[in-house]
């Protein structure tokens, strides 16, 4: 928790250490989304094989579709905004502003930042007109009040890049610290140098009076609690279940691949010695395992496995994904027969969803809200012409 502008001191490490395990989170959770799994699962993924040396070659991405499934039942079916009376001033400012900026697309990318990380972000900026856009969380430091950590008093977004510049001595690459600190009224850009991972010198700074006297970076919180200003994010409750249904059924797929090829025992006479390599060998499918001792008929080595335990342990686990996710089969799709055989029935499925689906919804409607009011102030203070300042919505 940064509680001051301390961590962006001349000198101070990048990122901040009090950020990492936060950011780490983020980093790993984005990951997941994108199905890169050996990377979150590296260690947890040894256990396919006695040597350690196994990779994932089966994923699946729960995490992306859970994601999706939320911003689908929250966003599938766009929201009416209005603002005053059809084809008033203020409804024209509205649609023109949801229209430019491709709001609801926007919104969809925040609500996938709200499920990955716990927390989404709209930025408003102006550049001859209000515009909106999705921010990653990945570079949002909010500053909160000691004694109160809902009390945000800055939004400092950082990112540190690399560039190549030449030098008396050739190219050389440069990393960079940009900054940006959004506080009511006003927004400060820095650029800093960085070296050996902390901040160093100044290269320039400059301060904006926005005209509008609240923060231009609107967060979206996932389920909060008193004690914290970030939501909980989606994946962290099933990261085990994945691991362990990725990894079962990787097993599974071996060990029928194992077997799919049986191999053969026989006697030692049916080999044959390769004239170039000397080597003896069996001409046929799979390996052939030659018995010294009494020659008997060649015979398959059967494989007696049974399945059926690990095939069950996926059921549990997917009852439990589906518990702690808020979900149902239902919600993706997946109605066996007799299942829902109503309206009633498939209603019943889905209130998990649907009421999580609403407690999102209480928190991404007065944001979006807000959103489109800022814009509007933001555009009147800039002097946008025809500009609409939008007191209600």
């Amino acid at each position: 928790m940064l509680t001051n502008m301390n961590f962006l001191n001349i000198g101070a490490p990048w990122p901040p250490p009090a950020e990492l395990e936060r950011i780490s989170l983020y980093k790993q959770n984005r990951s997941l989304f994108e199905g890169k799994h050996d990377k979150v699962f590296k260690d947890w993924i040894r256990l396919l094989r006695d040597d350690q040396k196994a990779t994932l070659e089966i994923i699946l991405n729960w995490p992306k579709r859970l994601s999706t499934l939320f911003a689908d039942l929250l966003l599938g079916e766009p929201p009416q905004i209005e603002a005053g009376d059809e084809g008033s001033k203020e409804q024209d400012a509205v649609t023109r502003l949801i229209e430019l900026n491709n709001l609801f697309n926007t919104a969809y990318e925040v609500a996938l930042d709200v499920s990955r990380f716990g927390v989404g972000l709209f930025k408003i900026r102006h550049d001859e007109r209000a515009i909106v856009e999705a921010q990653t969380p990945l570079v949002w430091f909010p500053v909160v009040q000691p004694d109160n950590v809902k009390d945000v008093t800055a939004h400092v977004l950082g990112w540190d890049y690399e560039q190549e510049e030449q030098s008396g001595w050739g190219a050389k690459l440069q990393r960079y610290l940009k900054l940006e600190i959004h506080e009511k009224g006003r927004i400060t850009t820095r650029l800093h140098k960085m070296a050996a991972g902390n901040i160093a010198g100044l290269v320039e700074e400059s301060i904006v009076q926005t005209g509008v006297d609240d923060f231009l970076v609107v967060p979206v919180f996932n389920l909060s609690t008193s004690d914290r200003l970030a939501g909980l994010d989606d994946y962290s409750d099933l990261d085990s279940i994945v691991q362990e249904l990725e990894v079962r059924l990787a097993q599974i797929s071996r060990i029928l691949d194992k077997h799919a090829d049986p191999n053969m025992c026989g006697p030692d006479s049916a080999l044959e010695q390769d004239p170039q390599s000397g080597q003896w060998t069996f001409r046929g499918g799979g390996k052939y395992f030659p018995v010294g001792q009494g020659e008997q008929a060649p015979a398959y080595v059967t494989w007696e496995g049974q399945l059926d335990a690990a095939f069950k342990e996926l059921d549990v686990l997917m009852e439990q994904f589906y518990t702690l996710s808020e979900t149902s089969a239902a919600a993706f799709g997946q109605l066996k027969a007799g299942l829902a055989e109503s309206g009633s029935a498939l209603r019943r499925l889905m209130m998990a969803p649907l009421a999580k689906t609403n407690r999102i919804r209480l928190r991404f409607d007065p944001a979006m809200r807000n959103v489109l009011m800022l814009a509007s102030e933001l555009e009147v203070a800039q002097g946008v012409r025809n500009a609409v300042k939008l007191e209600e919505i």
